[in-house]
């Protein structure tokens, strides 16, 4: 397994190539310049089949439709973010008025639980609801591609379409009773690893999260 991380889009979001052993990929969050995702395909000679949606928010789709069209790579979001595909007022691309989106359809609907396979790599996902209704997490191995779901030391917003601060608050206290130390690759910012957010991050505490949600 490899992961290639590249910083792309209006709002710089951190997005993921995981390349299996057997040189297929699949691309989490392709957030723009599609250009950038195809030279990176190319130079590893990886061939992309899955485009995996942490959620339905602009910066976190916007090179999608192009990229689904050059490839043929199939797409997957969860039920409740398939709305957001073609409405650019619940993915909130009227925020950035010189960004031309794109709408695009999904192809394959996620519920959570659900079991995604990349040759040798056996994909499970966490509906993580809060930042939006549909947001996902994405578990490989030892690893968590977070989406906007959980940060280095914060949690994504909750005051856009279908957001939902006591949603959150479960679903961080699900995440807070993980027993891995899983490493942590989410939608903005570094790395981390959840141990450290348990630490940390003020939001997988209680006396944290009693501070943010009173």
């Amino acid at each position: 397994m490899q992961i290639i991380t590249m910083s792309l889009g209006e709002l710089e979001t951190s997005c993921y190539l995981l390349i299996s052993d057997e040189g297929n990929a699949a691309m989490i969050d392709p957030a723009g310049e599609c250009d950038k995702i195809i030279g990176v395909l190319s130079k590893n000679s990886v061939t992309l089949t899955k485009i995996l949606l942490t959620h339905g928010h602009f910066d976190h789709t916007g090179a999608v439709a192009e990229l689904k069209e050059i490839t043929g790579a199939k797409v997957y979001i969860h039920a409740d973010d398939e709305c957001m595909l073609n409405d650019t007022i619940k993915n909130v691309a009227y925020l950035a008025p010189g960004f031309e989106y794109k709408p695009f359809e999904a192809d394959v609907i996620l519920t959570g639980g659900d079991m995604i396979f990349l040759d040798e790599l056996e994909i499970s996902v966490m509906h993580t609801p809060g930042h939006t209704k549909g947001s996902v997490m994405y578990f490989v191995n030892d690893v968590i591609f977070t989406g906007d779901t959980i940060f280095e030391g914060s949690v994504g917003r909750t005051d856009f379409y279908s957001g939902d601060i006591s949603a959150q608050r479960e679903t961080l206290r699900r995440i807070s009773a993980l027993r891995t130390n899983y490493t942590l690759y989410p939608g903005h910012g570094e790395a981390t690893t959840l141990e450290n957010e348990k630490k940390y991050n003020m939001y997988l505490r209680d006396s944290g999260m009693e501070l943010r949600f009173i």
